[in-house]
């Protein structure tokens, strides 16, 4: 008797806890959407592979890996020249890879000359490891740097001093061999590569 007693008090918690189980509703309040079909923005540096061409730019990560980048009709600022260091930001949906800004950053990599309002030179010198110097121009700058298609340039903190050092930001206009057009606000600035 004892162990019928047992049997039916198992027989009743199982099922209560299935009647539990059913009245638990099995779709979720959200949708999911599965990550492959979600579009995503992506940044890279890298260089400039052989294997691009009118419409592609092959572009090999400073991770190693190699991305095959629709241009899309976007203009490659400074040119496509195999090897050449790029900084692109590309777009990544379901079907392909886009590219929306593309800078070559060896392209960058000069002494940029104007003549100032009084007459005289004035240059920008952006070199290869990211420093940066100006020659007889009112401010200066120690470093370079392109984030989000846009060239950062810094000027070097000064001792003692405990303000943040100053990063003014300029949208590259157009970038070609001898010409860089440089727009910060309503302001923009022309320099011509003599080197």
């Amino acid at each position: 008797m004892k162990k019928v007693n047992v049997m039916l008090m198992a027989l009743m918690a199982l099922m209560l806890l299935s009647c539990e189980e059913k009245k638990k509703d099995p779709t979720p309040d959200v949708t999911i959407v599965p990550v492959h079909e979600m579009p995503s923005i992506c940044e890279a540096h890298g260089i400039i592979g052989d294997g691009s061409s009118m419409n592609v730019i092959e572009f090999v990560s400073d991770d190693g890996d190699t991305l095959y980048i629709n241009k899309s009709g976007q203009e490659v600022m400074g040119g496509l020249v195999v090897g050449d260091e790029l900084e692109v930001i590309y777009n990544v949906t379901k079907e392909d890879v886009f590219a929306s800004v593309a800078v070559n950053l060896t392209s960058l990599q000069h002494i940029w000359s104007q003549r100032g309002a009084d007459g005289r030179e004035q240059s920008l010198e952006l070199n290869p490891e990211g420093r940066a110097a100006t020659y007889n121009m009112s401010i200066d700058y120690d470093s370079w740097e392109v984030k989000n298609g846009l060239l950062l340039l810094h000027s070097p903190k000064k001792i003692g001093d405990e303000s943040p050092a100053v990063v003014d930001t300029f949208e590259i206009m157009q970038l070609t061999t001898d010409s860089l057009v440089l727009m910060n606000g309503d302001l923009v600035t022309e320099f011509e590569r003599y080197n």
